[in-house]
């Protein structure tokens, strides 16, 4: 048996000794995958909705008998309605209970007037329905386009503004021009 003389020889023989981890390219790009695909979560995934707003998404969904609401949306009427009374999210989990025994908005309305929580009901459909939360400091505009009042007439008529054909309309070429004119003489 050989005995190490220095202390660097007796270093060396035990990394020799020692057997390295296998690591193969396949379990390296494996990892390296997971990895990154850990740090590009989507802000939509990561951000898990409280009690209090699952339950308000919930109710909302119920009293104006649309189930694709906007779960962005949904959050900031919640939290707006929320800073504006302090007891909104128990009012909306009541809701949410409510909404379980009642699956029709007329039904749940009803048995909201019940409750004591009508006005509350009343609030969120007309919140959803302009797009705009009246609070104690005056109206805040959550979503003009996205307001459900413009569902009905989305087929034939654009988003009440300023300008033609809704917002944003100048981005685009009108329907039957095919390229952008050339600007000739050169005038600007």
């Amino acid at each position: 048996m050989n005995t190490p003389k220095t202390p660097q020889d007796a270093a060396t023989a035990a990394r020799s000794n020692a057997k390295a981890p296998a690591i193969t390219r396949r379990s390296l790009l494996a990892g390296t995958t997971l990895l990154l695909a850990g740090l590009n979560v989507p802000k939509a995934f990561a951000d898990t909705p409280s009690a209090a707003e699952a339950a308000f998404y919930i109710a909302s969904s119920v009293l104006t008998d649309k189930r694709d609401l906007s779960p962005i949306t949904s959050k900031r009427i919640f939290q707006i309605l929320n800073a504006d009374d302090s007891g909104f999210a128990d009012k909306a989990i009541k809701l949410a209970v409510l909404a379980k025994a009642n699956v029709t908005g007329t039904s749940l309305k009803m048995a909201a007037a019940a409750a004591g929580l009508d006005a509350i009901a009343m609030k969120i459909v007309s919140t959803w329905y302009t797009g705009t939360v009246e609070t104690a400091h005056g109206p805040v505009v959550v979503a003009y386009k996205d307001a459900l009042m413009y569902r009905p007439v989305a087929d034939g008529l654009t988003v009440p503004t300023y300008c033609n054909n809704g917002p944003m309309w100048w981005i685009g070429l009108p329907p039957e021009v095919t390229r952008m004119p050339v600007n000739s003489p050169r005038v600007l």
